[in-house]
C-alpha cells in the first residue's frame, strides 16, 4: 500500500504557488491546506478554484499552526520573510 502525502502551499495566491496547487492536483495529490499572508484578499477562497481547478474543499487561510494536522509537506513559494513566520 502506497501512502497518501497530503501537501500544502504557502504562497497559494500567487503564480507559482497556482502551478503548484495545479501540478499536484494532476500528480493524483491531495491538497491539505493552503497558505497566503495575513490580510490577503484571497483569503477564504477555495484553493482549487483560485488555481483554475475544480472546488478542492481547502479555503486559503494564513494560520498554517492552526492546520498543521491537515499536511504532511509544506511548499513554499514566498519571501524569505513569510517562511520565517510559517516556521
Amino acid at each position: 500500500m502506497n501512502p497518501v502525502v497530503r501537501i500544502a502551499v504557502l504562497g497559494a495566491a500567487g503564480r507559482m504557488g497556482r502551478a503548484v496547487i495545479q501540478a499536484a492536483a494532476q500528480a493524483g495529490l491531495p491538497l491539505g491546506a493552503a497558505f497566503e499572508r495575513a490580510g490577503a484578499p484571497e483569503l477564504g477562497r477555495d484553493a482549487g478554484e483560485l488555481a483554475g481547478l475544480d472546488t478542492r474543499g481547502v479555503l486559503i487561510t494564513a494560520d498554517v499552526a492552526a492546520a498543521a494536522a491537515r499536511f504532511d509537506v509544506l511548499i513554499d513559494f514566498t519571501r524569505p520573510e513569510a517562511t520565517l513566520t510559517a516556521l
